[in-house]
């Protein structure tokens, strides 16, 4: 079964490229292209499509509005945004994140076509990858390793290292959240509905290349009743306040004069990931020893956060997941799930009203 693509690009140049690019892949069929929103709307009713890669910034019906048409009329049909590299792209994609669009890739930039097409190819392989697990084809191309992580039905786990649910501490110090693919979308939903009176700090990673992660912190912070930045090197680690982890870069939290403050790190990626899930709560695992850590574990490709939970359920952490069924990749809290270190799967929707019972917020 091949996945049937279509391009949306105003460029004549990036919609030749990507569909080159695209032809690189034996499962995928480039069915038709177009120039504007418009048009793609026009030539969706006529054909069947199973994804759509579409540029942010066109004329008339940008990115996000057309995405906004097709989740309406198409709902089943995915979506990835193509973005470029400044601000105001990286705004616009945080927004078609939130709203529903599975994924991003950066335009290339290469000085040449052959070069171009190469870098998009590269950042195909890994969207194909979420795409065929999202439509049930879990067939490697050559050279990719097979995709073992699943969207299955959820299964709603009570467990820990014992087998059963982990006493919830009488007290919390800090909240720590790892999200990846879906991840700007869930935390819209998430952040948004935690209340003022929030009463520990919250650090989040979000698997996000440099340049993005200032957006979605921005975005977060203007719909949330809590204060959310981007984190930066020395920042102080207040209640009621939220880090994002900024791309590129681990994010880390320690101990100074009595404080404890943001630490940020350029060592080298791990499980594939900068910033890492794992890197910071090994973090949180050593400053905040037997004094209340609730971690949660957010949809996401992989399994980056499941040897950080591990570290912080020997300190006495409650790990809450996300259930399958509300992920848009069952990933990370499959891996955490699968360990037997999730106290409660949860659906999205419902997270921040166990977030706030955990915590006993009334």
């Amino acid at each position: 079964m091949a996945i049937r693509v279509m391009v949306v690009d105003d460029t004549v140049i990036y919609r030749k490229i990507a569909s080159e690019a695209l032809g690189d892949f034996s499962d995928v069929e480039v069915v038709c292209t177009a120039p504007t929103g418009d048009i793609a709307l026009r030539k969706m009713s006529a054909n069947k499509i199973d994804l759509v890669l579409c540029d942010i910034n066109m004329p008339g019906m940008d990115g996000v509005k057309t995405l906004e048409a097709v989740r309406k009329l198409y709902p089943s049909t995915l979506f990835v945004m193509m973005s470029g590299i400044n601000t105001r792209h990286a705004d616009v994609t945080i927004e078609a994140l939130q709203k529903g669009a599975l994924d991003f890739i950066k335009k290339p930039q290469g000085s040449s076509m052959d070069q171009s097409r190469s870098e998009l190819r590269n950042d195909l392989a890994s969207v194909l990858r979420i795409v065929r697990m999202r439509m049930g084809l879990n067939k490697p191309q050559p050279g990719e390793k097979k995709t073992t992580f699943a969207v299955a039905p959820p299964v709603l786990s009570k467990t820990s290292l014992s087998g059963t649910a982990a006493p919830i501490p009488s007290k919390f110090s800090i909240l720590a959240i790892g999200v990846s693919t879906g991840g700007p979308e869930a935390l819209n939903k998430l952040i948004p509905s935690l209340p003022s009176s929030f009463p520990v700090p919250v650090v989040i990673v979000q698997h996000m290349p440099v340049g993005f992660t200032k957006s979605l912190a921005e975005s977060l912070n203007k719909k949330s009743k809590l204060t959310v930045v981007e984190a930066q090197n020395g920042d102080v680690v207040l209640p009621g306040k939220v880090y994002v982890a900024p791309g590129g870069i681990h994010m880390t939290v320690r101990s100074r004069d009595n404080a404890t403050i943001i630490g940020l790190d350029d060592g080298p990626a791990e499980n594939s990931c900068k910033p890492a899930v794992d890197v910071l709560f090994r973090s949180v695992a050593s400053v905040f020893e037997s004094k209340g850590v609730l971690s949660v574990i957010l949809t996401g490709m992989g399994s980056d956060g499941v040897k950080g939970v591990k570290a912080l359920k020997k300190k006495g952490c409650y790990s809450i997941t996300q259930s399958a069924s509300s992920c848009v990749v069952y990933g990370m809290p499959k891996a955490v799930d699968d360990e037997g270190l999730s106290d409660k799967s949860v659906d999205l929707d419902t997270i921040p009203i166990e977030i706030c019972r955990v915590l006993r917020i009334s």
